[in-house]
């Protein structure tokens, strides 16, 4: 019988971030096509398709949320509050002080399953005082202010005027005023290519892009068709002594093997980690899957 070898390599660890419940944050329930969450104080509704199976909670605790975002007549969705509502509010993640408001669509200024990739973030930034910080597709600012309470120098970019606005409100009520955060309005894969020309490099990049999206000037975005650019121009924006990278994917119907898959080909030789970002409920009887995530440790 010939002998066979068997070569076992780990090209990248497989590990899911759980959120747990908080005084900011808790996944009271979910099912029916629908999450029940509780924001500081307040009980929102919102939609998610993920969710087939048939609710834990009794019905008179679904009934006691403030906000209900869900479908029209017009077979349009939009917020269903009580008159007294206050919109937006605060809620204190620990780290950073976030305004939450209601708008157009079901998003209201925070992905609270991001806190295991902030807590991460905040590890390496504290051993890497002063490390320049790129937040591509940056939102409302979240991973920027992390980054700016470990002394980071932040460059935010996000294409949308209203949330580079909503970002630096939060900048304000996390009495982060002096920090040093760059709020660029722009296309981040223009961006980039502007900052590789100009030689600008940075420590760290973080990366959120949506699956498809189109920002203010009419440019689309559709992550198939511009991943490989982006992780090319990440590759080139970093400095010779790198922190790190992450990348999130929302909505995109890939496994997270897929983001270690595109970092292991532009990172070989690199630490890789991917995993769900997960929401644990309250009752800790249910796991939500929220997005993926991959990451490079440098």
């Amino acid at each position: 019988m010939p002998a066979f070898k068997i070569n076992i390599k780990i090209q990248f660890m497989n590990t899911n971030l759980i959120t747990k419940s908080s005084d900011a944050y808790s996944l009271l329930d979910s099912g029916n096509g629908v999450r029940l969450e509780r924001f500081g104080q307040n009980i929102l509704i919102r939609p998610d398709n993920t969710c087939i199976w048939h609710p834990a909670l009794p019905k008179k605790i679904w009934e006691s949320a403030q906000g209900n975002y869900q479908k029209k007549e017009n077979n349009k969705f939009s917020w269903e509050t009580p008159k007294n509502f206050k919109t937006p509010w605060e809620v204190n993640f620990s780290e950073i002080i976030l305004s939450l408001r209601l708008g157009p669509s079901k998003n209201i200024g925070v992905f609270p399953e991001q806190q295991g990739n902030w807590a991460w973030m905040a590890e390496k930034l504290k051993l890497n005082a002063g490390a320049k910080v790129l937040n591509l597709f940056g939102y409302t600012g979240g991973a920027s202010l992390i980054s700016a309470k470990y002394q980071a120098e932040v460059c935010h970019v996000d294409a949308s005027k209203a949330v580079i606005t909503w970002a630096r409100d939060n900048q304000k009520l996390s009495f982060l005023e002096q920090a040093k955060i760059r709020w660029i309005e722009e296309d981040c894969l223009t961006f980039m290519t502007r900052e590789i020309k100009r030689k600008n490099i940075y420590d760290a990049i973080i990366m959120d892009p949506p699956a498809f999206g189109r920002d203010p000037k009419g440019n689309h975005f559709n992550f198939e068709d511009q991943i490989h650019e982006l992780l090319q121009a990440a590759k080139n924006l970093l400095s010779q002594k790198p922190v790190f990278l992450l990348l999130n994917g929302y909505a995109m119907g890939y496994p997270s093997e897929v983001l270690g898959n595109l970092l292991r080909e532009y990172f070989p030789h690199q630490k890789i980690q991917c995993g769900e970002l997960q929401i644990e409920h309250e009752d800790q009887k249910r796991i939500l899957s929220c997005g993926v995530y991959g990451r490079v440790e440098f």
